[in-house]
């Protein structure tokens, strides 16, 4: 999604969305995963406890972001959370979010990406939260997060994502059609 929308190239977008994943990794939930030889991230999973009676997750939704690229971005993923109510569907108050899940291009399909998801759902677990839930933007995470006994809660199609008249993300590339908000009980400790 961030490569079909040109993100890299908006320098307003890159700046906003980094102070917003320092925002969100304040939180200490975050995730980190290293190379075992050189020591490098290699992946992310940036993380957030979410509670609805403190409505934590209306924070996105009413904020406004700066550069075009990430408003439109932020505007598919506050819509598709809305859309899911993972509130009423799991009848519970908190659950873990997972706001982003990033594998660097060079670890990609070598169980990163999996490892990443395990251990939010251990964490969450550890924490007492019932819930996992988080969007999944290719089809490559969502077909992962299935595997692992996500399911789909919610679906925004990138071509029927319409703003102005126009489709906004028209160029996904092959197997990513969708963005999705998936969730998974936890077995709870």
């Amino acid at each position: 999604m961030c490569k079909t929308i040109a993100l890299l190239q908006d320098e307003t977008s890159v700046k906003s969305y980094l102070e917003l994943m320092r925002a969100w990794m304040k939180d200490t939930t975050s995730l980190v995963a290293l190379s075992l030889t050189s020591g490098r991230v290699i992946g992310v999973a940036v993380t957030r406890i979410n509670s609805n009676s403190e409505k934590s997750d209306v924070y996105n939704r009413v904020r406004n972001f700066e550069g075009d690229a990430l408003e439109k971005i932020m505007g598919l993923m506050n819509a598709l959370i809305k859309r899911s109510n993972v509130y009423e569907e799991f009848d519970c108050d908190l659950y873990f979010r997972i706001k982003v899940l990033c594998v660097h291009p060079s670890y990609q399909q070598k169980g990163v990406g999996t490892a990443l998801l395990k251990v939010c759902i251990q964490v969450a677990s550890k924490l007492g939260i019932s819930v996992v839930g988080g969007i999944f933007t290719s089809g490559l995470s969502q077909s992962l997060a299935l595997k692992l006994g996500f399911r789909l809660i919610a679906e925004i199609r990138y071509s029927r994502w319409v703003v102005e008249d126009r489709i906004v993300f028209d160029d996904t590339g092959k197997g990513n059609y969708s963005v999705a908000f998936m969730a998974i009980r936890t077995p709870c400790e």
